[in-house]
């Protein structure tokens, strides 16, 4: 039954790669049909259908592949071994059944959408993105509340922390953490609101006014111009640093390094938003996407100190 699915999927690669020009038109005109508001669709949006197409086709190929192999138990275990779904080290420091396979599933979903809303809608703060009926900025608003939210969960996460399962530097250690952790993202929420103005209300004065491409009292907005690089460089680079560590763990049975490290489960939510700090330019969907990793981040945290599993914690102690 495997080798017959393998050899159904090759011919059905074979068949759209054959007809590869046909499909992206016919996806390009579905899009200018039913999902695009000015029944137009860019240059820019096509390439990245094209990309997607590719990567589906890749996708079924490797599939096939595997079933003709008859690989696929083999290959669901290194898979499932990877995101540690089924790894008693690493996803049961949270007692919750399946808990980090609800991360790894809605961090893709999430990750797609938002790929998808880029792909129909462009960045928002793009003078060619395609008129939503949202008010001006709401967008902006929306995603800092959900940073905003994030380190709400971050502080909260601090009354979880079980005084009877872990000792007193242990506490320290992860009240110590999460503080450090929230300083930081309230930092980078300061500056996405442009905290000067919106707190503070102060005015636009000496080098702000005179430097700063937006004339806000915050920092980022010195460096616009070069926001093209620093974007795909902060992008791919955390992937490969992450990415690196998920595949060579040092510290995999120790509780701190589970809890805080950013999980596998959430491998594809930065895959793709290392991927979308290369286009867009004005880097709205990789500051999306990243306030969604935040969320995710900061809930499975949350969720690990309020349901702990205490198969890690005696070497804490």
């Amino acid at each position: 039954m495997n080798k017959i699915l393998g050899i159904l999927g090759l011919i059905i690669s074979v068949i759209l790669v054959i007809n590869f020009s046909n499909l992206v038109l016919l996806v390009t005109d579905f899009g200018e049909k039913y999902l695009s508001q000015d029944n137009n669709i860019g240059l820019k949006t096509i390439f990245m259908i094209k990309i997607f197409i590719v990567i589906g086709l890749l996708f079924i190929v490797a599939l096939s592949v595997t079933f003709i192999l008859n690989l696929s138990r083999k290959v669901s275990l290194i898979i499932i071994t990877f995101f540690q779904v089924n790894n008693p080290l690493s996803n049961n420091i949270c007692r919750i059944k399946r808990f980090d396979l609800f991360i790894l599933v809605i961090g893709t979903l999430l990750g797609i959408f938002q790929i998808y809303y880029f792909l129909i809608f462009g960045e928002t703060s793009d003078k060619f993105a395609k008129p939503l009926t949202l008010p001006e900025g709401s967008m902006e608003k929306f995603y800092a509340l959900i940073l905003l939210f994030s380190i709400i969960i971050l502080i909260i996460s601090i009354k979880n922390i079980n005084r009877e399962l872990f000792s007193p530097r242990t506490r320290r250690k992860i009240i110590l953490s999460i503080l450090l952790i929230s300083g930081m993202l309230l930092l980078i929420l300061g500056e996405e609101i442009s905290w000067g103005q919106q707190i503070f209300r102060w005015d636009s004065f000496g080098v702000f006014s005179e430097y700063n491409y937006q004339n806000e009292t915050n920092i980022h907005n010195f460096f616009n111009p070069l926001m093209k690089y620093i974007y795909p460089t902060v992008g791919l680079g955390s992937f490969m640093f992450l990415f690196f560590i998920w595949l060579f763990p040092k510290n995999r049975g120790n509780y701190f390094f589970n809890l805080f490290f950013p999980h596998p489960s959430l491998f594809f939510l930065v895959f793709i938003m290392a991927s979308s700090s290369f286009f867009g330019g004005g880097g709205e969907t990789f500051e999306q996407l990243f306030t969604i990793f935040i969320l995710l981040y900061s809930f499975r945290i949350f969720m690990c100190l309020r349901f702990p599993n205490i198969a890690l914690l005696s070497q804490e102690k």
